[in-house]
């Protein structure tokens, strides 16, 4: 869960909620990784396809820019 703080909370009035993979996302994105290692993590950790991997990785990038938590 990510809990809006700041002027987010104005906004948005209540927690969002995420996909154990947008956990996973998350917890990589706060160490620093960058959505070419992200998608690359995804594979490994889910086995899944490189062009799926990036898709998604960009779908939750895009997601929490326009939510501004980043």
């Amino acid at each position: 869960m990510l809990i809006p703080a700041g002027e987010t909370v104005l906004e948005y009035n209540g927690i969002f909620t995420m996909t154990e993979s947008g956990k996973f996302l998350w917890e990589n994105i706060v160490k620093g990784a960058e959505e070419k290692e992200l998608a690359n993590l995804l594979i490994q950790e889910y086995g899944i396809d490189s062009d799926i991997a990036s898709s998604d990785v960009n779908e939750f990038i895009e997601m929490l820019r326009t939510f501004g938590i980043i």
